[in-house]
């Protein structure tokens, strides 16, 4: 009872809670300051008291430090005496917050849900309000740790992903890697090739330069004995002199048209041993010319031969041949009948004005169905013409420089050397060599591959 009665002595009239900052007005009554400010918030004239309504002419409001330790004193005492309960107690009422105030959302006494403050806001009770709140906190609980399984399962797809993208990149860096050592090893075949050229005609050069200068000295020395002869001659006696002087003059007169020699100048403006380069290559082409024919087995069905099997011509329209495992059904080509398994061999391709072609030696197993990969790792050692650009149709394609088209291609194989050369037969200018190969002991064939209106011939 005594702690009741310290506890209405401690409440506020007007929120029926503990004091919250004290005050005393002119009629000598306390409130909590907050709520006299409110109560007199609408107050011009007159500060009646919430409970004496006496009335006052101005507002005074005198802090009740007394009062406030009091009250302090009153809210242990009701702390300490509620402990054991384990509840939160109201710091305004010291009641237990046993209800939820939905509007204002939060714990509420009894004591708060009765005052004005609370008394219109819905309230139920503190359990069911947790209960509510928690299953509501579990839901978005569960869709967090769906959302992160969710979230798991992308970063491992995009960890998957992204490491067979770096597969695929290491991959092609190999393959870009053994292409470019591929090239390397091309273009320095051809850099010995040509330097090795090059060193013959050096070679030609000075030892052509050696016997001119040795004519010339030889024929230096011979008229130089003339002249001491001549010189000698005139320092003899006149009857002496005349002697023989007639047979002199006979000699020297049919002399008088001597052999033309060759000058230092006149052999640098000459051809740097062209001519007889040319002459050699003449004479190894012509002794290893073979003589070809087309299988007519084997040409696309849009290809027409010759009947002498030396021509191949594109046609617009398919002819009705029959589908033999041999014949080409895609890539419109044609092979010779004649196969190499051993030797050194040449033969000549009229290409003409042609703009789309190839043409070069393969396998006889490169396949005849589906589109053929004109390219030596598939068996084929070709150049081409295509979009008015010669090239070496390597992996990748090497364009070829040439002052203009060829007329007339000239394909050399060296079976056991492992060698596939072509050159420009009209003017006998080396077009492309390519690197020393293994033919595994197949038998190869010349091939032939056209163009729209593409027309080829074999000579002779």
């Amino acid at each position: 009872m005594a702690a009741g009665q310290l506890r209405a002595e401690a409440s506020c009239p007007l929120c029926l809670g503990l004091f919250q900052e004290p005050v005393s007005i002119h009629c000598g009554h306390n409130f909590c300051r907050p709520c006299i400010e409110r109560c007199w918030r609408s107050s011009r004239d007159s500060f009646p008291c919430p409970r004496c309504r006496e009335a006052a002419p101005e507002r005074s409001l005198r802090p009740n430090p007394e009062l406030a330790g009091i009250i302090r004193i009153a809210q242990r005492l009701s702390l300490r005496g509620r402990a054991g309960a384990g509840q939160r107690l109201c710091p305004r009422h010291g009641e237990a917050l046993k209800l939820f105030c939905e509007a204002e959302q939060r714990p509420v006494c009894r004591a708060c849900r009765e005052s004005p403050e609370h008394r219109l806001h819905a309230a139920v009770p503190i359990e069911e309000a947790a209960q509510e709140h928690k299953e509501k906190l579990q839901a978005h609980a569960q869709i967090l740790r769906d959302r992160r399984e969710k979230m798991l399962g992308l970063k491992a797809a995009e960890e998957g992903k992204s490491l067979d993208l770096l597969e695929r990149v290491d991959a092609e860096r190999q393959r870009v890697r053994s292409r470019v050592r591929e090239l390397q090893q091309l273009l320095e075949g051809q850099e010995r090739l040509l330097l090795a050229r090059l060193a013959q005609l050096d070679r030609d050069i000075v030892q052509r330069q050696e016997e001119s200068l040795g004519r010339l000295s030889a024929q230096l020395s011979a008229v130089g004995q003339q002249i001491q002869e001549l010189e000698d001659k005139c320092r003899q006696p006149p009857w002496e002199l005349l002697q023989d002087s007639r047979d002199i003059l006979s000699r020297l007169e049919k002399q008088s048209a001597p052999e033309p020699v060759e000058t230092p100048a006149e052999l640098a403006e000459e051809p740097t041993g062209l001519p007889q380069e040319n002459a050699t290559l003449e004479e190894m082409l012509r002794k290893f010319q073979a003589s070809l024919t087309l299988d007519p087995d084997t040409a696309h069905p849009r290809l027409a031969l010759s009947e002498d099997g030396k021509c191949v011509r594109w046609e617009d329209a398919r002819s009705a041949v029959p589908d033999l495992p041999a014949r080409f059904d895609s890539s419109r080509c044609v092979l010779a009948r004649e196969a190499f398994t051993c030797g050194r061999h040449y033969w000549e391709v009229q290409v003409g004005q042609g703009s789309a072609w190839a043409l070069g030696v393969a396998k006889a197993s490169v396949p005849r169905k589906g589109r053929l990969s004109v390219r030596p790792e598939r068996g084929i050692w070709a150049v081409g013409r295509c979009g008015g650009q010669c090239q070496a149709l390597t992996s990748p394609s090497v364009p070829i420089a040439l002052p203009e088209a060829p007329q007339v291609v000239g394909v050399y194989l060296d079976y056991e050397g492992g060698r596939v050369a072509f050159l420009d037969a009209r003017r006998r200018a080396p077009m492309f060599a390519y690197p020393a190969a293994s033919f595994g002991g197949e038998r190869l064939l010349a091939l032939l591959c056209l163009g729209r209106g593409c027309r080829l011939r074999l000579c002779p």
